[in-house]
Formats: C-alpha cells, structure tokens, sequence
C-alpha cells in the first residue's frame, strides 16, 4: 500500500473517529454556494468594479476593491448587490445534502445567503442561526445545529463583512464569533 493510500485511510479514520465524538465542525466558504447557483466574491464585485474602471478579472485583493468603492461612493451600492445577489432562490446542492444527512451539529459560514439552514432546515433540523454578535449567547431551544455567520447575513448587508475597515473592525464589532470559534 502507497503512503498516500495509508495518509487517505488514517484521515478517513480520524474524521470518522470525530464524527461518532461530535467534534466535527464545518466550515464554508463562497464553493459550497457555488453549488446551489451563488456568486462568488469576483461575481459579486464585478459591476462594482467596473463601475470605478476596475477590470475584476486583474484585482487579487477584492477586499481592497470594496474598500476603494465604499471611500469612493459609499456602502449603499454594495448592500444592494448583496441583497439582489444572495435573495434568489437556490437550487439544491449535493454536497450540502450529504453534509446535512451527516450528525454534524456545527457550521460556520462566511457566506451570505441561506442554502445552509435552508437545507439543514429541509431536512428537519432545528437550526439556531447566529447572524450577529448579540445572538451568539441567546440559545434556541431544542435546537440540533448551530451555524454561526460570520461574515453576516443577505437580510443585514449593512453588517457584512466585505470591505477593509470592516475586517480591521471585526474583534471588536464580532467579537464573540471569534471567541466562540
């Protein structure tokens, strides 16, 4: 046997060794979405961008693009996109399928939208969603699942976390997300 076959056996041995003890977590980011039909970052940015004469397909640091965007014209652009991007319905996604099926009582997401508790929801779990800081304490009772949004939620763009002062902002305006995490 190939030592890579022996590293694929132990990982999958230690995951579900994990899985039984429920110290699984999930963590994801903008490739789950994908896979129900979602932008990611560059999409999202992209009239954005081009907006200010920016060509998406030649920035690396998207987070400076929100941040030159929002100095140059405010937030309020942005927050719109976010909500007109992340409100349309999604198409199932087999990937999250399979996550949800599995005893994983903890996600967390810096994605937007809402595939993940719509899902997890679907499939009949109690899920206690954490969009903002203040809900991080407050527990939903019964629940199966907790997913905490990091980086905010479609139905709050104002709180999204997408531009520079935002993630220099973060410990102390989501401060309990870190230390929860």
């Amino acid at each position: 046997m190939s030592s890579e076959s022996v590293s694929i056996k132990k990982f999958e041995k230690d995951i579900l060794n994990e899985l039984k003890n429920n110290n699984l977590n999930v963590f994801a980011g903008a490739g789950l979405s994908r896979g129900s039909g979602f932008v990611n970052w560059k999409e999202l940015l992209k009239d954005i961008a081009e907006e200010i004469s920016l060509d998406i397909d030649k920035e690396h640091d998207l987070v400076s693009v929100a941040q030159y965007y929002v100095n140059k014209n405010g937030r309020h652009t942005i927050n719109e996109t976010i909500v007109n991007e992340f409100q349309q319905n999604s198409r199932r996604n087999e990937t999250l399928d399979i996550l949800s099926r599995l005893p994983i009582s903890t996600y967390w997401t810096t994605n937007y939208d809402s595939i993940i508790e719509d899902t997890l929801g679907h499939m009949g779990k109690i899920v206690d969603v954490k969009k903002e800081k203040s809900q991080v304490k407050i527990f939903k009772p019964n629940r199966e699942v907790v997913l905490y949004k990091m980086h905010g939620d479609k139905d709050f763009p104002k709180d999204a976390v997408i531009t520079r002062d935002d993630y220099e902002s973060y410990s102390r305006k989501r401060e309990p997300f870190i230390t929860k995490l």
